[in-house]
């Protein structure tokens, strides 16, 4: 496939990528704004690990992108 169009795909999987950051960064700031992370029950921290994992990767995934544009 040609670089030209191949750059579309990699242009629409950043934005998925950016909207889902955002989304997860939303969240974040909401577990932080109930409390410091004693307050939280084991359920929520699990769940926060799980965003942050996931937040890692998509910066990964965005950085691979960026280096093969």
């Amino acid at each position: 496939m040609s670089a030209k169009r191949d750059t579309p795909r990699r242009s629409d999987r950043a934005s998925q990528i950016s909207d889902e950051l955002g989304r997860l960064f939303n969240e974040q700031t909401e577990f932080f704004r109930k409390g410091t992370r004693e307050a939280h029950t084991p359920t929520e921290l699990a769940e926060y690990e799980k965003r942050r994992e996931r937040i890692r990767g998509l910066f990964a995934e965005l950085s691979e992108i960026t280096k093969a544009a």
